[in-house]
Parts: C-alpha cells; sequence; structure tokens
C-alpha cells in the first residue's frame, strides 16, 4: 500500500464516523473544527487497524 493509499483509507472511515477529511499523497486534513478531543482515541484506533491490516507505508513510520 503507497502512502498516498494510506492516507485516503483513513479519510474514507473516518468520513464514516463524521469526521470530515480528505486524504492525499501529504496526509489527512480535517474540515474547518479539525478532529475533537473525544474523537482522538478513535483516529489513533483507526490509524492502527489499517496499518496492521494493510501494512504502514515506510515513509509515515
Amino acid at each position: 500500500m503507497t502512502t498516498t493509499e494510506y492516507q485516503l483509507r483513513v479519510a474514507e472511515v473516518l468520513n464514516l464516523f463524521d469526521i470530515e477529511a480528505v486524504g492525499d499523497e501529504t496526509g489527512v486534513y480535517y474540515g474547518d473544527e479539525g478532529v475533537a478531543l473525544e474523537d482522538q482515541p478513535l483516529l489513533a484506533a483507526i490509524r492502527i487497524l489499517i496499518g496492521r491490516r494493510f501494512d504502514i507505508p515506510e515513509a509515515i513510520m
């Protein structure tokens, strides 16, 4: 999985949780409000799960 694919997958999953996110080759960007404090554990869990399932790209590590 490339870095861009990883960022896009993370953004897609976050959008399922009503967290506005857009992924591209440079990272994941959030809507005007960003990620609320209570959503940060969810964000971390999603990144870990996607990384374990599809192997985290070396550029992100």
